[in-house]
This record gives structure tokens, C-alpha cells and sequence, in this order.
């Protein structure tokens, strides 16, 4: 399946709130050889694992994914991409992510 151009710019809007939050905010992260991974348990869209050379870029990557499965799940449910103010609840859920330590 193509990113439609409001999915593209949602996601790009994630990217840019994620990537402030988590130089903001000090998401707790394992950290093993280099590698940091950042583990959240969800109700709606399972477990999500993110991974990167920082806490930072764990973060990242977890809520990328966590916007990415939101997404789907509204699709599904709805038979269409999220709005934009659909879009902003699934941002606002996932900028505000708690890794597990």
C-alpha cells in the first residue's frame, strides 16, 4: 500500500513533535553494547519495540512504529486514512510513549 499525502505528512509532522520530545524528555531505555531498545506494552496495538544507538533514537523509532500501527488501526476500523484531527490524537498518544525500564 502507497502513503497517501496526508499520511506522508503526518508522519513527517510525527517525526519533527517525536524527535523534539525525545530531546525534551529523558525516555528510560536499556542500553546493550551501544544499542538502546524501548519497550512499550499497548492495550490496542500490542507490544512495541523501538531500537537505536540512543535512548533517544529508541524513542524515536517506538513511536514512529506506534503512529504507524495506530494508523492502520484507525484504517481498519473506518475504511479510511485518519483526519487530522484523528491524526493528531494518534501524534499526541505517541509522542507521549513510557519506555520500560
Amino acid at each position: 500500500m502507497r502513503a497517501t499525502s496526508k499520511t506522508k505528512n503526518f508522519l513527517m509532522i510525527a517525526a519533527l513533535l517525536l524527535g523534539a520530545t525525545g530531546i525534551l524528555t529523558a525516555p528510560e531505555a536499556h542500553a546493550a553494547k551501544g544499542r538502546s531498545t524501548c519497550r512499550v506494552e499497548t492495550t490496542d496495538v500490542g507490544t512495541i519495540i523501538g531500537k537505536g544507538r540512543s535512548a533517544e533514537a529508541a524513542f524515536e523509532d517506538a513511536a514512529t512504529q506506534c503512529f504507524e500501527r495506530h494508523s492502520r488501526l484507525h484504517q481498519s476500523k473506518t475504511g479510511r486514512s485518519p483526519d487530522e484531527s484523528s491524526g493528531l490524537d494518534i501524534i499526541d498518544t505517541c509522542a507521549n510513549l513510557r519506555c520500560e525500564s
